[in-house]
């Protein structure tokens, strides 16, 4: 996986205004600013996402989740360098993101990763069922001989992705203090990265805003001091 350079802050400040008039589920795709994000392999974008957002979480993932046996609001707190080092070296010839095959059975299948496109068109796909064997459709490329029942395919399918693709799911087992029972939490690490960007520019735009009321400067004379000597002007300012 490459990383390019994180947004500087007047570019994650303009990515945010224009992510705000698109339809929230692909505003974290947008602090990539790539036009192929959508189509790059679900865990390739989380790994990224995990990447770009670090610096404005300390580093941390966090999330709160309902026990599903009572009424306990239960905390996770994850490190994005834990969650990174799960994922792949795509320099490994047998770990890139391009396709690959499974031996199942008598069948040779060629398969890719789903991407977050693929995602959103199983969502549209009904339940949990229909959206799995859409997901399956969309990533089949070739079957030989042809499968008869593709069904029985998937949890060998499923397993093959998961190994290959680690981060493509971030799902985390927690115990509840209150009742015993476990719950599994599903990590949604791009609306995580949205609400950690949307954070850190409404912090920016506040400080924009102390420093144009008491120096008269422009939002751009602001950002373009940079954190250190904004964060000085701003102990100065009553």
């Amino acid at each position: 996986m490459t990383v390019g350079p994180p947004l500087t802050e007047v570019e994650l400040v303009h990515t945010w205004d224009s992510a705000l008039g698109r339809p929230g589920p692909g505003r974290g795709l947008l602090l990539l600013g790539r036009a192929d994000a959508d189509r790059l392999p679900v865990g390739e974008v989380t790994a990224l996402l995990l990447a770009a957002a670090s610096g404005w979480t300390g580093g941390r993932v966090a999330a709160t989740v309902d026990c599903r046996a009572c009424p306990e609001h239960l905390e996770v707190t994850l490190t994005v360098a834990d969650l990174l080092a799960a994922a792949p070296d795509r320099t490994d010839p047998d770990r890139t993101a391009g396709p690959f095959t499974l031996s199942w059975r008598e069948h040779l299948l060629t398969l890719r990763l789903p991407t977050t496109a693929d995602l959103a068109g199983a969502a549209r796909a009904g339940d949990a069922a229909a959206a799995e064997r859409w997901l399956f459709d969309a990533c089949l490329l070739d079957a030989v001989p042809p499968l008869a029942d593709p069904s029985a395919a998937l949890p060998a399918v499923s397993a093959a992705m998961a190994d290959r693709d680690p981060l493509g799911v971030v799902a985390v087992s927690l115990t509840c203090p209150s009742c015993g029972g476990t719950t599994e939490a599903l990590l949604d690490v791009p609306a995580w990265a949205w609400q950690a960007a949307d954070a850190r520019v409404r912090r920016l735009l506040d400080e924009v805003h102390r420093l144009a009321r008491a120096y008269g400067w422009s939002e751009a004379e602001v950002l373009a001091l940079g954190p250190h000597r904004r964060a000085a002007y701003l102990e100065r300012v009553p």
